[in-house]
């Protein structure tokens, strides 16, 4: 016959049924840091030390990583986000190909990003509402606007006021047709911008027919709204 001997060193601190009370903890609030839940595990009668925590978290797949930044989304921003997509789903690459995107961008100058928020969760998880770190758009910094489209990138200029719809027909007319006519000569283009109110301003809409460029908006909920 052949028996199991037993084993010699510190037996295991906690149960299964103990373990499963910590990923309950963990899951309740996953920003919880281990000495927090250490504090809550000993609530239910658990007495162990911060790197049992960590190692007991490790074992169920569990690490603490930086949460991914999201925009915030309403359940209209969802509906309205998947019909966009659906309208959308038969276009091959070719008709992506004859999109322009643009967009303004904003760098934090002498502003390094924050430690961040970490939380604990499995690698299939990364993306879970409870797993992220909601963001909001803009800090206050240098703005640039740029375009671009699968045949390369376009123009680029630095920003130095607020934009509103005589400034974005300013930037257009300046640096998007060039851009178009280097990257496209005369064939037709889509071009694709944000939902930023000054994008949206009938000016806008009547510079864009007058030059003949069917645009599209960005799917709604895309920040800013």
């Amino acid at each position: 016959m052949v028996v199991k001997a037993k084993r010699t060193g510190r037996p295991r601190k906690t149960s299964k049924r103990q373990d499963k009370q910590l990923k309950a903890i963990c899951l309740e609030n996953r920003k919880s840091t281990t000495k927090q839940m250490k504090h809550k595990w000993e609530e239910v009668g658990v007495n162990v030390c911060d790197r049992t925590v960590r190692n007991r978290l490790k074992e169920m797949g569990f690490q603490y990583r930086k949460a991914k930044r999201k925009p915030a989304l309403t359940p209209k921003h969802k509906r309205t986000r998947l019909q966009w997509a659906k309208e959308r789903q038969s276009w091959t690459v070719d008709d992506w190909m004859k999109v322009v995107f643009s967009d303004e961008s904003r760098i934090c100058i002498g502003q390094g990003d924050d430690a961040g928020t970490f939380v604990w969760c499995r690698s299939s998880e990364i993306y879970e509402e409870a797993c992220l770190k909601k963001t909001t758009k803009f800090p206050q910094s240098l703005m640039i606007w740029g375009c671009m489209s699968g045949k390369g990138t376009g123009e680029m200029t630095v920003v130095n006021s607020s934009i509103n719809a005589q400034v974005y027909i300013d930037i257009l007319d300046s640096f998007l047709i060039p851009s178009i006519e280097q990257m496209f000569g005369d064939d037709e283009i889509i071009f694709q911008d944000d939902n930023a109110s000054c994008h949206r301003a009938k000016t806008v809409k009547a510079f864009l027919e007058e030059r003949h460029i069917q645009s599209i908006h960005c799917s709604p909920g895309f920040p800013p709204t």
